[in-house]
């Protein structure tokens, strides 16, 4: 009786070292995973930050060019509307569209790199 007794004392001890065991692991999986969503969330905040700086310095520009030609700024908005709809109406009517929609556009992009360049 006596070594039965000794047997499950011993047999709960080691349980209770592989649980302690279990829950440091976890513990450690838990402060892994928590550095790895703070160095996530830390490079998301720096690609927002730089991406929301870029647009802003392109509307910036957009802008002054704008100011400072607005006879070709309208003539650039009024094409790229003429282009649009042409587009559009493409995909809704392919019979008409089609033949008239790629010479304009194509027509559009070539005096806009023109003009910026």
């Amino acid at each position: 009786m006596d070594i039965e007794n000794n047997n499950n004392e011993s047999t709960k001890e080691q349980n209770a070292g592989e649980s302690g065991s279990a829950g440091a692991t976890v513990q450690s999986a838990l402060e892994r995973g928590a550095e790895a969503y703070g160095q996530a969330k830390e490079t998301a905040t720096d690609m927002y930050t730089k991406a929301a700086q870029a647009v802003g310095e392109t509307y910036d520009k957009a802008k002054s060019y704008s100011t400072e030609n607005p006879g070709t700024a309208i003539l650039i908005a009024l094409g790229v509307g003429v282009g649009l709809g042409f587009l559009l109406s493409a995909g809704s009517r392919r019979s008409r569209g089609g033949r008239f929609a790629r010479p304009v556009v194509n027509a559009l992009s070539e005096i806009a790199q023109e003009l910026f360049h």
